[in-house]
């Protein structure tokens, strides 16, 4: 029997009755520094990518489609880290401005898009070389995304991976393309109705999907479908969004494990050298 969202509903209401209500003091640390990431820059340091919200929706799912298509999860990251730089710049016109310059110093530049996308980039990296799961970097690049939507892309592509897994190798592009953007439309309708923070949501969701497929045998194109729908439903349920919208302890805490500590000494061409201190 295929599953529905009906079912992911019942599931996501009991899981988060049995769990933590609130996570807000704990992580108070947590978001004060990622609040200096923020608002770096005037206005005129920024840029539309000039695509339309349509065709960088097209260009996105057509992007992760691509990625979904690895053979291993090893293979799977390495795909998606060296496309979040492009997966960012192609969500302008979907989530906003953003920042010109990201470069090969893209954690390097104080701007508030070329260090988001420095960020997930560091936390992509490292749990790949811990061999860390889809899911682990899900819950990870979401707490990003929760303070900058321009993570959005890579946060969809990350639950298309929970779903599909190593199927996508199998999939017609076109049918992973079109998982991609049922999920980054996902990721959208939580945004709209709950701010950034709502993409904490996502991961759960996703997991939920997965936990209720298990012995179901429910196709991955289905189960985006069901993602999608049930994002649909917790968007106009405020109490149980805002719940699902709750900090992810691992999360945050993979983001900080990622973060970089010191000083850091970069030669780029001019001829300069450049030294970075990071507290």
């Amino acid at each position: 029997m295929a599953i529905s969202e009906t079912d992911v509903m019942e599931d996501l209401a009991y899981a988060e009755s049995e769990g933590p209500a609130d996570f807000a003091d704990e992580f108070e640390d947590f978001e004060s520094e990622l609040d200096g990431m923020e608002d770096f820059g005037e206005e005129s340091d920024f840029y539309e990518d000039g695509l339309d919200g349509l065709e960088a929706e097209e260009a996105i799912g057509g992007m992760l489609g691509q990625i979904l298509g690895a053979e291993d999860e090893d293979e799977f990251f390495g795909k998606l880290l060296s496309g979040a730089k492009n997966l960012i710049k192609k969500a302008a016109p979907i989530v906003g401005k953003i920042a010109r310059g990201a470069g090969p110093i893209l954690s390097m530049i104080p701007h508030p898009a070329a260090q988001m996308a420095g960020q997930v980039a560091g936390v992509l990296g490292k749990l790949r070389a811990e061999g860390a799961s889809v899911e682990d970097a899900l819950e990870a690049v979401a707490e990003i995304a929760a303070r900058d939507r321009r993570a959005l892309p890579v946060v969809a592509g990350l639950a298309a991976r929970t779903v599909v897994k190593n199927r996508g190798a199998t999939m017609p592009p076109a049918q992973r393309a079109q998982v991609a953007k049922t999920m980054t439309k996902a990721a959208k309708t939580l945004v709209a109705s709950g701010g950034d923070k709502a993409i904490r949501a996502l991961p759960k969701i996703a997991k939920s999907v997965k936990r209720n497929v298990a012995a179901r045998g429910t196709p991955p194109t289905a189960q985006a479908k069901v993602v999608a729908r049930t994002a649909a439903k917790v968007a106009q349920n405020p109490p149980l969004l805002r719940r699902l919208s709750t900090p992810s302890p691992q999360g945050q805490a993979t983001v900080q494990r990622a973060a970089p500590i010191g000083s850091r000494t970069l030669s780029v061409p001019g001829p300069a050298t450049i030294t970075i201190n990071v507290g």
